[in-house]
C-alpha cells in the first residue's frame, strides 16, 4: 500500500502550485519567489495584517502578472490568487483592480526607515516595517 501525501496547508500548496509554474516559465522566477515570501507572511503576520492586505496585493498580482505567460499558467496562476481569496475569506469587491499604485512608494518608505532606524534593526526587520507602513498607506 502507498504512503498517502501529507495534507498541505493553504501556503504550502499555493507555493507549490507556484513552483510549477517556475518550472515552466524561468522567467518569472524572481517574481514568483517575492510573490512566496509574501504569501509565507500572510499567515505569519495575520496579527499585525488582521485585513489582509498583503493577501490582497499578492492575489492581485498573480491575476496580473508582470510576464508574459501561456493560458494554461496564466490559469494556475488564477487558481493560486482564488485559494488565497477563498482560504482567508476575502469579497471579491476587496481585492483591487491593480497591485500596487505606486510601487516607488514602498521603495522611499524603505529607505527612510533604513536611515531613521540605522543600527537598531537589520535589513529583514526593515523589510518587515516597511511591509506594515506600506499597506497602512494604502488604506
Amino acid at each position: 500500500m502507498a504512503a498517502s501525501k501529507p495534507k498541505l496547508s493553504p501556503s504550502q500548496e499555493l507555493m507549490a502550485r507556484l513552483m510549477r509554474i517556475v518550472r515552466s516559465c524561468p522567467d518569472a522566477a524572481s517574481e514568483v519567489l517575492e510573490l512566496m515570501f509574501l504569501v509565507s507572511q500572510i499567515e505569519a503576520a495575520t496579527n499585525v495584517d488582521r485585513e489582509y492586505r498583503d493577501a490582497k496585493r499578492v492575489i492581485s498580482r498573480l491575476r496580473n502578472p508582470l510576464w508574459e505567460m501561456g493560458p494554461p499558467d496564466r490559469e494556475k496562476l488564477l487558481t493560486a490568487a482564488e485559494t488565497i481569496r477563498r482560504v482567508c475569506r476575502l469579497p471579491e469587491d476587496q481585492i483591487p483592480p491593480v497591485p500596487i499604485a505606486d510601487a516607488g512608494e514602498r521603495a522611499r518608505v524603505e529607505a527612510r526607515l533604513a536611515a531613521a532606524l540605522a543600527g537598531e534593526f537589520d535589513a529583514a526587520q526593515i523589510a518587515r516595517v516597511t511591509g506594515v507602513v506600506a499597506a497602512v498607506l494604502q488604506e
